[in-house]
């Protein structure tokens, strides 16, 4: 935010000291802390991922066989108890297909997939927050210095109007 404020600083000073900017500001803030919020999140669920590969290695050490939607839904619930920050962000597993010794890995690389792209929504979230919230302000910013100057030649005009005799 203090990036964008020197950015629009420079840009024109009387932008930083208008109603907008401070009305666009709050809004972004709020925008901005939520998004980063839901970014460390996946951060701290992508960490937990990885011990949720070793509980799951574990977990499964002397299981054989095929997969079912249902077993992988149950690991997955597994996994949610035991780690329930996972569980904030994926709860529904369908795994059906792979073999008992594959899944730990499995599961784990799909996690992280997720949560990486998920962290970049985030990214591309909070740039798109400050690209509109700039144009916003430097909208709003040439709206008023639009008034101002229609206000400023009525005046003038009616001005040199009135002292001619």
């Amino acid at each position: 935010m203090a990036i964008i404020y020197v950015v629009l600083k420079t840009l024109s000073n009387g932008i930083v000291r208008s109603i907008p900017f401070y009305v666009t500001g709050v809004v972004m803030a709020i925008l901005l802390i939520i998004q980063c919020s839901l970014m460390i999140g996946a951060i701290q669920a992508k960490d937990a991922a990885n011990s949720a590969e070793i509980f799951l290695n574990q977990l499964l050490e002397d299981k054989s066989g095929t997969v079912s939607a249902q077993d992988s839904q149950k690991v997955m619930d597994a996994i949610t108890d035991t780690f329930p920050i996972i569980g904030s962000f994926i709860d529904i597993a369908d795994f059906s297909g792979h073999d008992i010794s594959d899944l730990p890995e499995v599961m784990h690389e799909s996690m992280i997939d997720f949560l990486d792209s998920y962290k970049w929504h985030r990214v591309w979230w909070i740039l798109g927050i400050i690209v509109i919230a700039c144009f916003v302000v430097m909208l709003f910013d040439r709206k008023s210095n639009s008034v101002y100057s229609n206000d400023t030649n009525d005046f003038t005009t009616r001005s040199s109007g009135s002292l001619q005799f």
